[in-house]
């Protein structure tokens, strides 16, 4: 117990990693395999800029 009261400081560090480890660091959690690719490719749909939709008053 002696030991815990003079390194508080190492104590909290440790505890505040093991629990960022825990609760996935507040990103929403890990993402592994071929359905997480596969939904951030179907998430990026690619959008023209706006300019090139509208056909240019020069030709």
């Amino acid at each position: 117990m002696e030991w815990i009261i003079e390194n508080w400081v190492l104590v909290l560090v440790i505890g505040g990693m093991a629990a960022l480890h825990l609760f996935g660091h507040g990103h929403g959690g890990h993402k592994h395999g071929k359905t997480a690719k596969r939904q951030t490719a179907q998430k990026k749909m690619p959008d023209a800029s706006a300019d090139t939709r509208v056909q240019s008053e020069d030709a």
